[in-house]
């Protein structure tokens, strides 16, 4: 999870997230401009009561993700990574925004399948589930990084980690498959390459 300072924002940010002021923030707490992005968060809307839920307790905070593909962001992105969730950070350590950035081209080349099919869209549906379920949506309830819900540490088994379990909860409401591993081998794009 790479912080974000306030302050620094416009310049990490491209147009459209580092748009997400208050006036946006009006009109929900989840801000998706990408079509394929979009689609997914529609499948996580109606398939997930605890997306749902999720997103009910951010409302009530006024507080917003932001989900956008890597040609958004100025810097600050790992191009060989598939996802990252960056909240920002104001001077008082507050979190009002969680940027979360979702890389389609790295999941299209890694998968070789084309967006509109099922793998490709059920990886993606898992991707978007751990970032923004998994780490964006506690920190946002919290408003602070007291929120943090982390990856696995070093020698703890994922299934017990905070953002997978948390994942694992959306995977399951889904049937996408509980997740016990870390990194890409939780995803039909990993099993592919074995093939």
């Amino acid at each position: 999870m790479q912080i974000l300072k306030a302050g620094i924002v416009v310049a990490a940010l491209g147009v459209a997230a580092a748009t997400a002021s208050a006036q946006e923030a009006a009109t929900g707490p989840l801000q998706v401009s990408d079509p394929i992005l979009a689609a997914s968060v529609e499948r996580l809307s109606a398939e997930s009561a605890s997306w749902r839920d999720g997103f009910g307790a951010v409302m009530a905070t006024g507080r917003q993700a932001v989900l956008v593909t890597p040609d958004a962001i100025k810097s600050g992105f790992d191009s060989e990574k598939l996802a990252q969730a960056q909240p920002i950070v104001d001077d008082g350590s507050g979190i009002d925004t969680v940027v979360v950035v979702i890389n389609l081209e790295l999941l299209q080349r890694l998968s070789g399948l084309p967006v509109k099919a099922i793998e490709f869209e059920r990886d993606l549906d898992r991707i978007v589930a751990h970032e923004v379920y998994g780490h964006a949506i506690p920190l946002l309830i919290a408003g602070s990084l007291a929120g943090n819900c982390a990856d696995p540490a070093a020698g703890q088994s994922a299934g017990e980690a905070c953002a997978i379990k948390r994942e694992n909860v959306i995977r399951k409401e889904m049937r996408l498959g509980l997740r016990f591993d870390y990194g890409r081998e939780g995803l039909a794009l990993a099993r592919r390459s074995q093939q």
